[in-house]
């Protein structure tokens, strides 16, 4: 189900974040009056008899009941301009200092040809600020273009994913499935000397550390990783010696996740196996396509594993659908990369500490953006849409 949600500016407020709902939540910016802010005021009070934020909010919504509710951080502005200019109008912002047409004309001429420039290196070579170069920037229709990578898609990608989120939506609203029972997994190749960080790729950005940089060589240093994430626990990181294919990644299967899996959620009257409410998840990898593996996945899992010919068939080519690719990978490499790493040694117990480091918080919201991209991969039926998140 698709509904829309039209709220107050607090967005704290906001109860739209619905489990089994797709929801799309449109804030509104509350307007007040002078008369309204000195109302505030007068609820406020002075000296021994003043009250909370929270008794104002209510006071102000028992008052004006027609108007959407007021924020703390309302009140707080209102009591902040008051201290300081003795007035509740409303505060003309102050222009910038002006810069010459042809000063401006430069910025744009640089940017047209170098467009990877930093506004913060443009600044001092013409002699403005920073704010001044992006105002130029923006004012003439010019964004800073954040490098997203994606996957590419087939033709018949398309139907795949919109059938599999539409099943995978159904199978969630009707607790077929517990979101909070599926455990997502993947494989992720970190190397010693780091991968640019495509965060920071785009026109305006600042330059990667010196010492982050690819080094195409025929023997790269690299660790190959498995994680996965079920309810507010990772799993993992196991480590695979050499390149994944079904012997070892049935071998991992056997000696590592099943186990760890069973002491987390045990079957009481099946020893060995994960309690029968646990669904585990894996992409289309031709290790985990091997005859081996499915056989085992289906006596372990029976009929509650999702992936290329699963239970549930998983779409291929859909990175933007699974926890892995979409939060952990590149959380992980945010913060193991910030420093230089020593030897492989020390790569792995980065890595291992960086995942350590995740917070149940953390994964309660990878499971609600797991919601809405399957809604929103129904919307443009299959397509690219991590574009429509932000």
């Amino acid at each position: 189900m698709i509904e829309i949600c039209y709220n107050t500016f607090d967005s704290s407020s906001c109860q739209c974040h619905s489990r089994f709902n797709f929801v799309i939540c449109i804030s509104k910016m509350v307007y007040l009056t002078e008369m309204h802010k000195i109302t505030i005021l007068q609820m406020i009070g002075y000296g021994d008899n003043t009250r909370t934020q929270m008794e104002v909010v209510r006071l102000f919504q028992e008052k004006f009941p027609d108007l959407p509710p007021i924020t703390q951080g309302s009140i707080s502005k209102i009591e902040k301009q008051f201290r300081e200019l003795g007035h509740v109008r409303q505060v003309k912002k102050v222009a910038a200092n002006a810069i010459s047409n042809d000063t401006k004309l430069n910025i744009l001429l640089e940017f047209e040809e170098n467009p990877h420039t930093a506004s913060r290196q443009a600044a001092p070579m013409f002699d403005v600020s920073q704010s001044s170069v992006i105002r130029t920037l923006e004012e003439n229709k010019m964004h800073p273009y954040k490098i997203v990578p994606t996957q590419e898609l087939m033709e018949n990608d398309l139907d795949r994913r919109t059938n599999f989120c539409e099943q995978m939506m159904a199978m969630l609203d009707n607790d077929v499935i517990q979101l909070e029972h599926v455990l997502f997994s993947d494989e992720c190749i970190f190397t010693l000397h780091g991968h640019a960080n495509r965060q920071n790729c785009r026109h305006w950005s600042r330059e990667n550390p010196h010492w982050i940089r690819e080094e195409h060589t025929q023997y790269p240093e690299k660790v190959n990783v498995w994680a996965g994430i079920v309810g507010d626990h990772i799993i993992g990181p196991f480590f695979i010696d050499g390149n994944l294919n079904g012997e070892n990644y049935l071998a991992l299967l056997q000696n590592n996740v099943v186990p760890t899996l069973t002491n987390l959620y045990p079957d009481p009257g099946n020893p060995g196996v994960p309690a029968d409410m646990i669904w585990f998840q894996q992409d289309g990898a031709p290790a985990h396509y091997e005859l081996n593996v499915r056989q085992y996945l289906d006596q372990i899992f029976q009929n509650r594993w999702i992936g290329r010919r699963g239970s549930v068939d998983w779409p291929a080519r859909s990175p933007d659908l699974t926890a892995l690719d979409f939060f952990l990978w590149g959380y992980i490499k945010s913060i193991v990369y910030k420093t230089k790493l020593l030897d492989l040694a020390d790569l792995r117990r980065q890595i291992t500490l960086a995942i350590r480091s995740v917070t149940p918080e953390m994964l309660s919201n990878v499971r609600r953006n797991f919601y809405l991209r399957l809604g929103y991969c129904q919307v443009v039926r299959g397509e690219h849409f991590e574009h429509l998140l932000h």
